[in-house]
């Protein structure tokens, strides 16, 4: 009988510590899995900040003309005009021995009366350098097509003519280029103050 119960005993103590340790192992696995839930929750959360951040970062252009005047993202945003510069060529000079760097641009009246966007020529400057020196470019023009016609002419009107309130034209920037210097040209921008503001470098080719 003594036999029977030491052996009843010593039994019941192994499956007790059998279930221990099972019960312990179970613990420690579920506890091993916590931490990568919460790491995949937490990488998804910081993706979705990431996207909103990009949002946010985007150039958001005024619709009014009382906002500070800035260059980013090839806009120029003038205070009652805005310039959305889109694409640019060269084309041979109407004077003999020239080129011109022609600059598109998206012309936007913000203001409530009529305005010239050629006075962008003003706050706007192309310098190239020479031999010698940095020399600033003066407006230019393209040579005639066959017919003797202005390739150009529809956009040089849309620049020089006065534009109404809140409509948008495309108009052309021109500068007048030696056509034997094949260095790039920059391209200055500046505020109501001539305080340069922003820069667009152009590859002659």
């Amino acid at each position: 009988m003594k036999n029977k119960g030491l052996a009843l005993t010593g039994l019941t103590i192994l499956l007790a510590s059998t279930l221990v340790a099972c019960s312990s192992g179970s613990d420690t696995s579920k506890k091993s899995e916590k931490p990568n839930d919460v790491s995949t929750k937490t990488v998804k959360k910081s993706s979705k900040k990431t996207n909103s951040t990009k949002k946010e970062a985007a150039t958001k252009i005024p619709t009014d003309d009382k906002h500070e005047w800035f260059f980013k993202d090839d806009v120029f945003y003038a205070g009652m005009e805005t310039y959305k510069l889109t694409k640019s060529e060269i084309r041979d000079g109407i004077e003999d021995g020239t080129k011109v760097l022609v600059i598109y641009t998206d012309v936007t009246n913000n203001s409530k009366k009529e305005q010239d966007p050629s006075n962008v020529y003003m706050v706007v400057h192309a310098k190239q350098k020479n031999e010698t020196s940095n020399v600033e470019l003066n407006p230019g023009m393209v040579a005639l097509d066959a017919e003797g016609n202005n390739p150009l002419q529809q956009y040089e009107d849309n620049l020089y003519n006065n534009l109404l309130p809140g409509k948008t034209v495309t108009g052309v920037l021109e500068f007048e280029i030696d056509k034997d210097n094949t260095n790039p040209v920059t391209v200055e921008f500046d505020n109501s103050d001539f305080d340069k503001i922003g820069t667009k470098t152009y590859q002659i080719n």
